[in-house]
């Protein structure tokens, strides 16, 4: 494996390039030397996986690895992230696996974990690479990590490479597999939980982009009795012929806006993500909803029922959404971008709901507070049909901001991307107007409006976002980063790229 894939927030890579199959054996001991450690009376993994053409070979190689290592394994099948999820909660397991790469073009995949991420990752990657290195077993680095009393027998005696499994596990038994249809159990519970909206008339056109909503989407419409939805690409194929499943890409949503236009009955689009953690709705008019309206938006149903609750957002968000929550007497509280970090703040801050830019949406009122967004669109769908307002109604009812899309500016390499981002901390900090926010990357506020800078967690890659109350105001915060920015990048370049909208 390259050491590109263990990313921030799970691990991820090209297949064949990044990512090697005939790794994923050896990737997942170290991946359950962790969880030994992190969870010692855990003696059962749940995995389910998308549909990307490699994802059943990948989970034979995981499942191989936690069998011979004493683990049982309920295998969940095809399904979606949240689907993962709602099994750990299902099972009461601190422990499930998702093998999925999310939103990426059909060449990637990789592996979602419940609760490991950041220096854990970095954990997993320290005992895989030096299992590489020794190419004999993990002794040396068990010894490091202190686990004497608590790693399995396999590991404790060696683990094997590839082509040398171990036959015996922890408390020398192996491990065994059983196969459970945790999709019927999540639609029951959906359709328990929104039975108000049984056998309503949806005027939705839903996009599941040949992503892991699909093995959900037909289902939930025919057990909710919803009448005029229209399903895009919900067959389940893992090329994704039609077009890559990020709904937060305009050039994505394009048929979604093309069947709005053409059915007049139409009024609600929604798209998901390659593993339906995420969506997108679109309006009438064909107008993407970045995810921190959307979150404003959900904010005014959680907060009627419970004033005064906290709800978290990234350091993304507009200033609008801000207001909302003050005007509404909710509790804001800013975090930084990633649906780890999210999660984190949740607890922290004993929140109702979070929200990303990026459309993770986590419900605490009614559900378990992880990212779900088949869940958030039962949601927006159930707020649809109680306001009798469409979404372009709901969305004129927020505070009017002037802002930009969220660039991503490519850097050569991961190291560029944090000397960017702190040498433009440093020039907005030399500055007695402005006032900064660092807890990821730089948010700059000046009296015309603000800026972020930050580096992605996932790719090499700067985010930048913008926003002001006036068209002037966001050309003059636009010009500020431009000229933070000079030193790094071409000048007419970046000018061209902050034009596009």
């Amino acid at each position: 494996m390259k050491h590109t894939i263990f990313k921030e927030y799970d691990i991820r890579g090209i297949v064949g390039k990044e990512f090697f199959i005939e790794e994923t054996y050896r990737l997942t001991q170290a991946i359950l030397t962790l969880v030994q450690a992190k969870h010692p009376d855990t003696s059962t993994i749940i995995i389910g996986n998308d549909g990307r053409i490699h994802s059943e070979a990948i989970k034979k190689e995981m499942v191989a690895a936690c069998i011979a290592n004493g683990f049982d394994v309920i295998d969940i099948g095809l399904c979606p992230t949240p689907a993962v999820y709602f099994a750990a909660h299902t099972f009461k397991l601190p422990v499930a696996f998702a093998i999925t790469a999310s939103h990426n073009p059909a060449d990637y995949n990789g592996i979602k974990m419940t609760g490991i991420w950041g220096k854990q990752i970095k954990e997993i990657q320290r005992i895989y690479e030096a299992s590489v290195a020794l190419d004999q077993d993990l002794q040396p680095v068990l010894s490091a990590v202190q686990m004497d009393s608590r790693r399995p027998p396999s590991l404790r005696d060696g683990a094997a490479p590839h082509h040398e499994r171990p036959s015996k596990s922890r408390n020398e038994h192996l491990g065994s597999v059983t196969h459970h249809d945790i999709i019927a159990d999540y639609i029951s519970f959906l359709t328990a939980h929104f039975t108000h909206l049984k056998g309503n008339r949806v005027n939705a056109v839903i996009d599941c982009g040949n992503g892991s909503a699909g093995s959900v989407m037909p289902l939930l419409i025919k057990a909710m009795g919803w009448q005029n939805v229209r399903l895009l690409f919900a067959e389940v194929d893992g090329t994704f012929p039609n077009h890559e499943a990020d709904p937060t890409v305009k050039e994505n949503m394009e048929f979604v806006k093309q069947t709005l236009e053409q059915d007049p009955s139409l009024t609600l689009g929604i798209g998901f993500d390659g593993d339906a953690d995420r969506m997108n709705p679109m309006t009438k008019e064909g107008d993407l909803v970045p995810g921190d309206k959307l979150l404003a938006l959900f904010a005014q149903d959680v907060i009627k029922k419970h004033p005064g609750a906290a709800v978290v957002f990234d350091i993304k968000s507009s200033q609008a959404l801000i207001q909302t929550l003050e005007a509404i007497k909710a509790r804001p509280c800013v975090a930084p971008s990633g649906h780890s970090l999210i999660k984190e703040a949740i607890i922290h801050n004993n929140a109702l709901l979070a929200g990303e830019l990026s459309c993770h949406f986590f419900f605490k009122d009614r559900y378990f507070g992880y990212d779900d967004g088949i869940y958030a669109a039962l949601r927006l769908i159930e707020m649809v049909a109680t306001t009798g307002k469409s979404l372009t109604q709901l969305v004129q009812s927020l505070p009017v901001r002037v802002s930009s899309p969220e660039f991503r500016i490519k850097c050569t390499n991961d190291e560029i991307k944090q000397q960017i981002v702190s040498h433009v901390k440093d020039i907005f900090a030399a500055r007695k107007d402005v006032a900064i926010i660092t807890i990821d990357g730089v948010r700059a506020q000046m009296t015309y409006g603000w800026g972020l800078a930050r580096a992605s967690n996932t790719q090499p890659v700067i985010s930048l976002r913008f926003e002001s109350d006036t068209t002037e105001g966001l050309g003059l915060v636009k010009d500020d980063f431009v000229m933070a920015l000079q030193p790094f990048f071409d000048v007419t370049a970046l000018k061209d790229e902050f034009e596009r909208t």
